[in-house]
């Protein structure tokens, strides 16, 4: 029902199986997969840093290199799960699986940033076309000795979305000019080490490389609609892709958005508002998330020093299917 649903909502999609190669470009076989599994199994259990895919569908035959996005999560990161106006309980977040490249054909043309926590989500950018990957919901659990990667996924192009956002302002209005910047351009920040005593302020005209700690925020639809064996890694394969859009030459600047907190609402929230008003929605949410900044697990103050603050908050959330 699900797989069906979401199938008709694309204008044209094909079905592919990635298969995953080795650093020769010769496909790994069944065999030599389940023995790494089985050799890293009890220990960390994590992937390689590079990773090599083959995925191929009627019109494209896309080789991936890809290496693992090291600095997506901050050292303190943890996922919360909140109540009603608490944390209910939160940890730490183990897997190795958010990687980021490009296409081995076309390494200064192409961007790709995928997930394989569980199967391959994540795009490809190439063409001047936008390639979205994920796995076939119903193939979701794996049977023998299959991986997630090697069963079924869809690739389309995000053109082929029927349903697409048109740009209606929906009760946000403009900022005046002087504020009407990206929000990643008005909180981007030099990491401390890079700013020593006595140092000189680079002239504007140089580029430096920007950190933006960002706090990710789901509301209880969106944890209530993925569930909580698979909300987690969703939202980050969703960052990883934004991540790795924000370090594109064409920005000016090297852009590193850092996820210190991930916050996952299991209940409303007392002093939180999310409706299908996207302007008292988003004011709502902009209080809120001040009132947490220097709020730790246990409800505390906190030291500015990295654990629980960010420069940037980010709500997604599954209101909205009602008109303005």
């Amino acid at each position: 029902m699900f797989v069906a649903a979401f199938l008709s909502s694309l204008a044209h999609y094909e079905i592919a199986v990635p298969i995953r190669l080795g650093p020769d470009g010769v496909p790994q076989d069944a065999t030599q997969l389940q023995q790494q599994r089985r050799q890293k199994r009890g220990a960390e259990d994590k992937l390689p840093d590079t990773l090599f895919y083959q995925l191929s569908t009627s019109n494209n035959n896309f080789l991936l290199n890809l290496t693992v996005q090291g600095g997506l999560l901050s050292r303190q990161f943890r996922v919360e799960y909140w109540k009603r106006g608490r944390l209910a309980w939160s940890h730490p977040y183990v897997p190795h699986c958010h990687y980021t490249g490009h296409l081995q054909d076309r390494p200064q043309s192409s961007t790709v940033a995928l997930s394989n926590c569980n199967g391959l989500q994540g795009v490809i950018v190439a063409g001047g076309e936008e390639y979205l990957i994920e796995p076939l919901r119903n193939n979701s659990h794996t049977h023998g000795g299959e991986s997630p990667e090697e069963r079924p996924h869809v690739v389309y192009k995000r053109s082929s979305l029927r349903h697409q956002y048109k740009g209606q302002s929906c009760g946000v209005m403009d900022e005046k000019p002087m504020k009407a910047a990206w929000w990643w351009q008005r909180t981007l920040k030099t990491p401390p080490h890079h700013a020593g005593r006595g140092q000189l302020p680079l002239k504007r005209s140089v580029s430096r490389e920007r950190y933006v700690e960002t706090l990710v925020v789901a509301d209880k639809m969106m944890v209530g609609y993925h569930g909580r064996r698979d909300i987690e890694q969703y939202i980050l394969a969703v960052v990883n892709i934004v991540a790795k859009l924000f370090q594109d030459s064409s920005l000016g600047n090297a852009v590193n958005i850092v996820v210190t907190r991930l916050i996952l609402l299991m209940e409303d929230q007392p002093t939180l508002e999310i409706n299908h008003h996207a302007g008292k929605s988003l004011d709502s949410f902009c209080k809120w998330q001040k009132s947490i900044q220097h709020r730790s697990s246990y409800g505390n103050a906190i030291p500015d020093n990295g654990i629980a603050h960010h420069d940037t908050a980010v709500l997604i959330t599954r209101s909205g299917g009602t008109p303005c």
